[in-house]
C-alpha cells in the first residue's frame, strides 16, 4: 500500500507520488444530482417539493466534495511535511556522525552527544507540533463545511415541510 504512495527520490528519501486526484476523477455532484433528478422525474409526494428536496440533496453532494477536497489537501501537505521532516532527521543525524567522529576525549564525547540528543528532542517536538497543527488545520476546513451544510440543510428540510400542502 505505501510503495504506492510514497517512492523514493534520487537520495533515497521518500517522496510523495499519491495522485489522489483519481480518486475523486469521476466524483461530479453536478452529474450525481442530474441523475437523481432524471430518477425522481415525475415522482409525487403529497406536500413534498420533490425538486426542492433534490436541490437540497445537490448542495449537500456540493458541500461533500468542498470538504473532501479540503481534507485532500490538507493530507497533502502533511505529507510533504513529513517527507521534509524525515530528510531533515536524516541530515541532522549525519552532521551528528561528523561531529561525534571529532570528540577528542570521552568527556567532550559524552558532552557533544547530550547536545546532539538535546536538539534532536527539540526540533522532534517542534516538527511534530507542526505537523499536528496542519492536520487540525485541514480537519477543522473539512468539518466546518460539513457542519454548516448540515445546518443549513435541517433549516431547507424543515421547511419544506412546513409549506402548506398543495
Amino acid at each position: 500500500m505505501y510503495a504506492e504512495i510514497f517512492k523514493l527520490d534520487k537520495n533515497g528519501f521518500p517522496a510523495w507520488t499519491a495522485d489522489f486526484t483519481k480518486l475523486y476523477a469521476d466524483f461530479d455532484p453536478t452529474k450525481i444530482s442530474e441523475q437523481m433528478t432524471k430518477a425522481m422525474k415525475g415522482a409525487a409526494i403529497e406536500g413534498v417539493d420533490v425538486n426542492a428536496m433534490l436541490e437540497i440533496q445537490r448542495k449537500n453532494m456540493e458541500a461533500l466534495n468542498k470538504a473532501s477536497q479540503a481534507a485532500f489537501e490538507g493530507a497533502q501537505a502533511v505529507a510533504q511535511k513529513q517527507a521534509e521532516v524525515f530528510k531533515a532527521a536524516f541530515d541532522q543525524a549525519t552532521s551528528a556522525a561528523d561531529t561525534l567522529g571529532k570528540a577528542s576525549t570521552p568527556q567532550d564525547l559524552a558532552a557533544k552527544e547530550l547536545d546532539l540528543c538535546k536538539s534532536a528532542f527539540e526540533t522532534s517536538l517542534a516538527n511534530t507540533k507542526k505537523v499536528t497543527d496542519m492536520m487540525t488545520k485541514a480537519n477543522d476546513a473539512a468539518v466546518k463545511v460539513i457542519n454548516s451544510r448540515i445546518t443549513e440543510a435541517l433549516d431547507e428540510v424543515k421547511g419544506q415541510f412546513a409549506k402548506p400542502a398543495k
